[in-house]
């Protein structure tokens, strides 16, 4: 069983995605991404999410895309201040943590989390 794809330009993920190729670089422009807090895109298979106002790389999480167990969808909630996988439920922190285990009795790996650099209004991740 295959994940959704996002609706950004991450490609769909294959089961048990463990996030983009080593060595990839995604990137986001923060002039018209993620310009409130609680905002989130997937670019490369990276997962981008504004934690706080100000435009340093404190500011900001860098996780997988797509959820470990099987390749699921990956969105931010805000609300909860958690990652949540669209498939069967799993939560992870922002720091990329497993909170809750997948629904369907199986069981996720903690998220990647990927380093930060910032140039200009160009934020950037780097696998």
């Amino acid at each position: 069983m295959s994940g959704c794809g996002s609706k950004d330009t991450d490609p769909t993920p294959s089961p048990g995605g463990g996030g983009p190729p080593v060595g990839t670089t995604a990137s986001v422009d923060l002039s018209s991404q993620l310009s409130s807090v609680g905002s989130f895109t997937a670019v490369n298979g990276v997962l981008f999410i504004r934690l706080a106002t100000g435009n340093s790389t404190a500011s900001f999480a860098a996780t997988q895309a797509s959820c470990p167990h099987q390749g699921g969808t990956l969105n931010w909630i805000a609300a909860s201040n958690l990652i949540q996988c669209s498939l069967h439920g799993a939560q992870f922190a922002a720091a990329g943590a497993v909170l809750r285990q997948p629904n369907d009795g199986g069981s996720a790996s903690a998220l990647k989390v990927y380093p930060l650099t910032l140039s200009g209004n160009t934020l950037t991740a780097t696998v």
